[in-house]
């Protein structure tokens, strides 16, 4: 991180004197760990991260002040930050602050199911064993292309790669966050994690309660579960209340588990379990709530408003490789699954594309060299007041006059395209539980 001959190097990494924070209210998406003599490379890395595609990154750099006690400062910023990158080269090993970091971001990574240390090897250098079990980055030479910062972008997101989203099976949580009510709620989620249930909410930094945001999430779901807390006579929570009066105006099939004492106004529709605290420690309510989940699962549905991303772009066949790398990024960066035209099987393939962008919760539209058929498509989303970002290549030439009124976001490149994406699709992100849930 700093050079070998600041003598504070060799000490251990004192506690953070931070309060600490639920994984995702952490400030930063990564802590960026390096050494001195690779700073150059770093900055331009940072600025890449930062500045072109918005991750919010704690770099010493720009983040540490002058007169900061580093052991202090180091370990409250490391306790701030959902991941870690570590920037691998003959010197951060030689310097040792790389081992420092790593361990300070040991405990995190065992708590936090979605915290990620990434290494990224910008030379040849042989890799620290305490590293070999961890999947590396390789830049060789310092040099970056679509596939490193396609593999630098997803690796801060924690995503099976591996899943299907158009296979799983999304239901709505909801449930408190406060401390102090979380027992019950994080052991129903547990459970459900278990059966192969997605646990969707709304997400977390919320300036106020958006009730019709709320009732979308819960309309592109199969199911609701509702844990209620006893908030002393009989009351709960009010917008839970109205969550599981969303889910039963939708269809959608409601288990409610409820403390003892809560008083529900109508359960009629519901699948009602009761269960306090000591019910856990006492293994008395498994079966009980192994028999809800199992109604919740036969009873389950496709969602009448699935959330899903349309990218429209040029399909020509050279760019096949290219365009699936945009679009796998979008799926790991919105936890959402990403739609292209050529994908699409149906016999009147123009009017399913039309209908795909009818019901898209969102449209990314690329009308380099205005592409016909991107315009087209920008048009029908137009038509359909669907949320529209148009992106192009530069020189993007004249804007269509339709579309003249929408901002372009344009991108120089391959690398830069990934970075706009970023800009784009993370502030809708679809909060999965899953991985927020503790170990």
């Amino acid at each position: 991180m700093f050079s070998s001959k600041l003598t504070l190097r060799t000490r251990r990494y004192k506690l953070s004197t931070q309060p600490k924070l639920p994984y995702q209210r952490k400030l930063y998406r990564a802590f960026l760990s390096h050494a001195h003599a690779d700073k150059n490379f770093v900055d331009q890395l940072y600025r890449w991260l930062s500045i072109a595609a918005e991750i919010p990154i704690w770099y010493d750099a720009f983040n540490l002040s002058t007169s900061a006690t580093i052991s202090t400062e180091l370990a409250n910023a490391i306790a701030q930050c959902q991941n870690m990158i570590i920037v691998l080269s003959k010197a951060s090993i030689r310097s040792g602050w790389v081992e420092e970091e790593y361990n300070a971001a040991i405990g995190h990574r065992a708590k936090y199911k979605r915290y990620r240390i990434i290494p990224v090897r910008i030379e040849d250098c042989e890799i620290p064993g305490f590293l070999e079990q961890t999947k590396w980055i390789d830049m060789p030479d310092k040099k970056i292309d679509m596939r490193t910062v396609f593999d630098l972008i997803t690796g801060l997101y924690y995503d099976d790669k591996a899943l299907i989203l158009e296979n799983v099976w999304d239901i709505y949580i909801s449930r408190s966050w406060r401390p102090t009510e979380s027992s019950i709620p994080d052991y129903v989620c547990r459970r459900l994690d278990k059966d192969g249930f997605r646990l969707i909410g709304d997400a977390e930094d919320q300036l106020k309660y958006d009730s019709e945001k709320v009732r979308d999430i819960i309309r592109s779901c199969g199911g609701l579960v509702a844990i209620l807390p006893d908030r002393g006579q009989g009351t709960t929570s009010k917008y839970m209340l109205e969550e599981i009066a969303f889910a039963q105006a939708e269809g959608l099939h409601c288990l409610v588990v409820a403390e003892p004492n809560v008083n529900l106004p109508d359960t009629s529709g519901q699948y009602v379990v009761r269960m306090k605290t000591d019910d856990i420690e006492k293994g008395e309510i498994d079966t009980i709530l192994q028999q809800a989940v199992e109604v919740l699962a036969e009873n389950w549905h496709r969602p009448s408003q699935p959330h899903y991303v349309f990218l429209a772009t040029n399909l020509a066949s050279e760019e096949e490789q290219r365009n699936l790398t945009i679009k796998q990024a979008i799926q790991h960066i919105t936890a959402m699954p990403c739609i292209t035209g050529d994908k699409i099987t149906e016999s009147h393939i123009r009017e399913a594309i039309t209908e795909q962008i009818r019901r898209a919760f969102m449209v990314i539209d690329d009308i380099s060299e205005n592409n016909i058929n991107s315009c087209i498509e920008a048009g029908i989303a137009i038509g359909a007041k669907r949320p529209l970002n148009l992106i192009a290549r530069v020189p993007r030439g004249k804007v269509p006059f339709m579309l003249s009124n929408y901002q372009v976001n344009t991108y120089t490149s391959d690398i830069d395209i990934l970075c706009t994406v970023h800009r784009i699709t993370f502030p809708f992100r679809r909060r999965v539980l899953n991985s927020e849930l503790p170990r």
